[in-house]
């Protein structure tokens, strides 16, 4: 028997349809992996992604802690520097097939890998195609669609705002501050640039903030907006309401560059109470995830999520959403030096989130926020 413990997404609620959605998305690996090990039987559980720690502390300290967890890179590290994990023991050949800058931010402060990569959820442009004929491609045409009346949401919560970062120039100032170094004044420039753009968009009368993007799902499926970025992973949530009016597109570019989605990585990590049996047969089956077969069935199946070893391909000609999702997992390697920092600390996510409060509401200006968001990420108080 395999116990694997599931983190739910921030923007999902456990509820049948997100159990029937996981035991589908598994049910694809464990049929194929039974049968090589047909004697193995799995158990699952999901748990809310803000309190798979405590659960976890607490099963553990029982003496009844899963074989493996499946949470995302920022979770596996904190379990596995609250001891609640152990370290991946990756080979050299399996690291082979992943990008080193996604492994290098999954590691913890001390090197140790903190869980194998098994999927990529990336970050999307959403909308209901009844009422927009196309995705805006560009930051501008954004603002021109919600000018000729079409509801715009966004969610408040850094993780899902980062996107917009890379379309309005923000990042070169954020991966500078982030590896030690002063932005220089164009970067600074760039930077000020996004902010003003968050603050600005707050006044538009079409586009309106959520305190997060549960809240922004909700009223995109009720109807009272035409756009939102998204999680791939809510997608077939938010078409089980739209229907075939539901279309997805890659987030919109601008001045700056492209967007840059800060799509997360799920990990499969140990868990500490395995016995020797259990441990090895954990071990098998998270190998066998990353094989080539498992990740194309993986992605294939479920349309919602890419595969994490990089050399596996998918036939993005076929299908929108793929071709949508490709996208979106080549735009956000532009902020792994960010996401590395974000993982690792959460009073630095914390600080960030409290500039982009005061920036949206307009309690504070782009240039000192600016300011701030520099001392924050060069590890200033």
């Amino acid at each position: 028997m395999l116990y694997l413990a599931i983190a739910t997404n921030p923007d999902q609620t456990i509820d049948g349809e997100v159990l029937e959605a996981y035991r589908e998305r598994l049910g694809l690996l464990e049929s194929d992996f039974k049968a090589l090990h047909p004697n193995t039987r799995f158990q699952f559980a999901l748990y809310p992604w803000n309190r798979i720690e405590a659960a976890m502390q607490h099963r553990t300290g029982a003496g009844l802690g899963p074989d493996l967890l499946l949470v995302n890179g920022m979770t596996a590290i904190r379990l596995l520097e609250a001891g609640l994990s152990d370290p991946y023991p990756m080979t050299p050949e399996q690291a082979m097939d992943f990008e080193p800058a996604e492994l290098d931010r999954l590691r913890d402060r001390h090197g140790r890998l903190a869980g194998l990569p098994v999927l990529l959820n990336t970050q999307l442009a959403c909308f209901n195609s009844t009422r927009l004929q196309q995705a805006p491609r560009t930051m501008g045409e954004l603002l021109t669609i919600s000018a000729k009346g079409h509801p715009i949401g966004l969610s408040l919560n850094v993780y899902e705002l980062i996107w917009s970062a890379g379309s309005l120039g923000a990042l070169p100032a954020l991966n500078q501050a982030a590896t030690g170094q002063m932005p220089s004044k164009e970067s600074l420039n760039g930077l000020e640039r996004w902010l003003a753009w968050l603050q600005n968009a707050n006044t538009y009368q079409r586009i309106t903030f959520y305190p997060d993007q549960e809240t922004t799902d909700r009223e995109f499926q009720a109807g009272r907006l035409d756009w939102i970025p998204c999680q791939s992973t809510a997608l077939n949530r938010l078409r089980s309401k739209l229907g075939s009016a539901l279309a997805v597109a890659p987030l919109p570019s601008g001045e700056g560059g492209e967007a840059s989605p800060l799509n997360q990585l799920r990990l499969f990590a140990l868990g500490k109470n395995s016995s020797g049996a259990g441990r090895a047969q954990a071990l098998a089956f998270a190998n066998f995830s990353i094989t080539p077969l498992s990740q194309r069935n993986l992605s294939l199946g479920s349309q919602t999520v890419l595969p994490a070893n990089r050399f596996v391909g998918i036939p993005t000609n076929s299908s929108k959403t793929l071709a949508a999702m490709a996208v979106a997992a080549k735009q956000g390697q532009q902020v792994n030096t960010l996401t590395k920092q974000l993982h690792n600390n959460l009073d630095r996510v914390e600080r960030t989130q409290s500039v982009i409060n005061a920036l949206v509401f307009s309690t504070q200006s782009p240039v000192a926020g600016g300011q701030e968001l520099v001392r924050i990420f060069r590890g200033q108080r």
